[in-house]
């Protein structure tokens, strides 16, 4: 029934509660004479005897219950921690007690309802009364084990939520109470029916007794609403999202409103005497219920399956060596191999409060008559586009996760800057270079795949699209010859493995260390900070200093007197001294030698030394060499050579000997004359000094 039939109707729901109202005074008279007639005698004190035998039945199931119930709790309930700390812990303990106290309701409603049955079963009316009230103690006892188990009052350290002892005490009793009187008023409500009372005087009870459920659940909402609230926002409401805040502050006042629209509904249903009534009323809060419940089951085997992978991942030393089945536990598949269990965990927990969530929007509105199911409705399709969306979101978070802890397996993208003279060691590995562009292909791909379904669940023909796409495409590539080329350089840089994260490359114009890659260029770092951005097609030549090794070859120039032996032992000695130090020794991959006389100059011999490092020391290395030679050859008194030139003024006639002894004072025009002839003896870029 739409609410355009319930406003066609008005006139005819008027009529009925005109009707029912009337009948207000003979209601309890309707009622006596509804229990006169079932009873055998005649007579409405009959049923006290039925009631005093359903009382019975009462007690002895609640004693056989609650012996069962000691027994459980002895027998299973402690295999449980006191004081958990797992979440799995905690649900795993509710659930269990909950399905054992669901079992002893069983329990009390067989024994209670068979004795019952065994004492005063063979009249029509006693049975209708003892099947009405057991019908309803089931339900009470069912109800009080969800709330018992979802407020845990008595249990403080198994607690799921966030509640004082006082409020979960009070919430527990309040809602179980609550509860029971609204599933009492429904039991009597189908049991005077049964018995045949009017069909006026039972809508009136109808009306009435949901009434009155409906005012003592807003009452309760009402009375719990902080903490309520508080659940909503959770521990800092400051730090919640803007809609939380608002659904907390609000949150009784939309469910009392809910309530008396319901009941308004449902009453309106009852006297046009239309079926489901009472779903209305109490089918959100059974679907509330059974959404928080089946939710927290799903979580209980999230955690025990992230407990197992986190046990496989680290399985721990065997505590002796005399076991060995603990020795042999790990398999051979340990942390290096498997993924970590916690972001995959979040991730679930999403997708289960998603699934639990819009299965339970459904099923409200599947009570409220809306054909959720039909492929037609326009929710349906909305379900369809939401689930496509959520779908893709887990695909490309679950790619997303497994590919960033690869990348922290492989030491993260950490881009180490580069020294004071550039040549950077190269710290990424290729895994850690390419699956970076991977994820974003990835994204690319999910959320353009993700659009066309949505799109044709949207009723759009996507084949145009696909036709339209080629042809753009086309168009695309003639006119971006030049973005095609630099993706398609870089791919094949990148298959070729020419560089990496982290590597100090040289490209001609430009050097760096290499900062990012995207699908169409590559950004350096220059040990001076600038930042370049280089298309891959520009890119001619590359060469890469960050891999494998790195050789430095130093030269010494000497003078001729200097010997060359006691040299190279020197030059031996200190390298096996740079070598055991502990801060640049792990750095060498061969040690400093000398390579003897590579060259003999006017002035000067040329010694050479060398070393080879790991790729981006070899200039530190260089500074603490230089600084060593220099102290070894100022203690043991060898010399550098430094470029000069004399100048001889020799006057005719004279030999060598007496032009040496008898050098003449040089005027200023003859210095000047002399410091030219030297200068043009010598390198400019190294001049050295001239005697005469």
């Amino acid at each position: 029934m739409t609410f355009l039939d319930l406003y066609r109707a008005t006139p005819r729901l008027r009529e009925r509660v005109l009707e029912v109202l009337s009948g207000t005074e003979a209601l309890f008279a309707d009622i006596g004479v509804a229990l006169a007639r079932t009873s055998p005698t005649g007579e409405v004190a009959w049923h006290i005897q039925t009631f005093a035998i359903l009382g019975l039945g009462v007690a002895v199931g609640l004693l056989v219950a609650r012996q069962f119930g000691k027994w459980a709790e002895r027998q299973s309930l402690s295999l449980f921690v006191d004081a958990p700390e797992a979440r799995a812990e905690k649900i795993g303990f509710l659930a269990w007690r909950g399905v054992l106290m669901a079992f002893g309701a069983i329990i009390f409603v067989v024994v209670g309802y068979g004795l019952a049955m065994a004492v005063n079963g063979d009249i029509s009316a006693s049975r209708l009364t003892y099947l009405s009230f057991f019908t309803a103690f089931a339900t009470i006892g069912i109800v009080r084990a969800v709330f018992l188990n979802f407020f845990a009052p008595d249990v403080p350290a198994q607690r799921m939520l966030a509640l004082p002892d006082e409020t979960a005490i009070a919430a527990h009793r309040g809602f179980t109470g609550a509860a029971a009187f609204a599933c009492i008023v429904a039991a009597f409500c189908y049991w005077m029916a049964a018995l045949g009372l009017s069909h006026d005087a039972h809508a009136l009870m109808l009306v009435g007794g949901s009434l009155a459920s409906a005012l003592v659940f807003s009452f309760l909402f009402v009375a719990h609403r902080q903490p309520i609230a508080a659940l909503i926002t959770g521990s800092n409401a400051d730090a919640a999202p803007k809609p939380l805040r608002l659904l907390a502050g609000s949150w009784h006042g939309l469910a009392v409103a809910y309530f008396l629209f319901t009941w308004f509904i449902a009453s309106a249903r009852i006297l046009l005497d239309l079926p489901l009534a009472f779903g209305l009323v109490i089918g959100p809060m059974v679907i509330i219920v059974l959404t928080v419940s089946a939710y927290g089951v799903t979580l209980f085997l999230i955690d025990g399956a992230a407990a197992r992978l986190a046990a496989r991942r680290d399985p721990g030393e065997p505590e002796t060596a005399e076991d060995p089945d603990d020795a042999a536990f790990d398999d051979g598949v340990g942390e290096e191999t498997l993924p970590r269990p916690e972001p995959f965990k979040r991730l679930a927990e999403r997708a289960a409060a998603f699934v639990a969530w819009l299965a339970g929007i459904g099923l409200v509105l599947s009570i409220w008559g809306v054909d959720v199911w039909n492929p037609d409705n326009l929710l349906f399709r909305a379900a369809d586009i939401l689930i496509v969306a959520f779908i893709a979101y887990l695909l490309y978070e679950t790619v997303k996760i497994a590919i960033d802890q690869k990348i922290e397996d492989e030491g993260g993208l950490v881009v180490a800057a580069p020294g004071d003279e550039g040549g950077a060691a190269g710290e990424g590995s290729r895994l850690v270079t390419l699956l970076p562009l991977f994820r974003n292909f990835l994204l690319i791909t999910v959320v353009v795949m993700a659009g066309m379904i949505i799109l044709s669940e949207m009723g759009v023909d996507i084949a145009p699209l696909f036709a339209g796409a080629g042809v753009i495409g086309l168009a695309v590539g003639f006119g971006s010859q030049t973005l095609i080329r630099d993706i398609f350089s870089g791919a094949f840089f990148l298959i070729d493995d020419a560089f990496r994260l982290a590597e100090y490359v040289d490209i001609g114009e430009v050097k760096g260390t290499v900062e990012k890659i995207s699908l169409r260029s590559v950004q350096l770092r220059h040990h001076r900070g600038a930042l370049h951005t280089i298309p891959f097609g520009e890119i001619h030549r590359m060469t890469n200093y960050s891999r494998d090794w790195a050789m430095m070859k130093l030269e010494l120039r000497v003078t001729y007197d200097t010997d060359v032996e006691k040299v190279r032992k020197l030059i031996k000695k200190f390298g096996q001294e740079l070598q055991d130090d502990p801060e640049i020794g792990p750095k060498f991959l061969q040690p400093l030698k000398s390579q003897g006389v590579t060259k003999m100059e006017d002035s000067a011999m040329i010694l050479r030394v060398k070393f080879m490092t790991v790729p981006g020391e070899q200039f530190i290395i260089r500074k603490r060499v230089y600084h060593g030679i220099r102290e070894i050859f100022e203690r043991e008194g060898i010399e550098f050579a430094h470029r000069e030139v004399t100048v001889r003024l020799k006057g005719e006639g004279e030999d060598e000997d007496e032009a040496e002894e008898a050098a003449p004072d040089l005027s200023e025009g003859q210095k000047r004359a002399v410091g030219g002839a030297a200068l043009s003896a010598v390198s400019t870029d190294d001049p050295a000094p001239a005697k005469s």
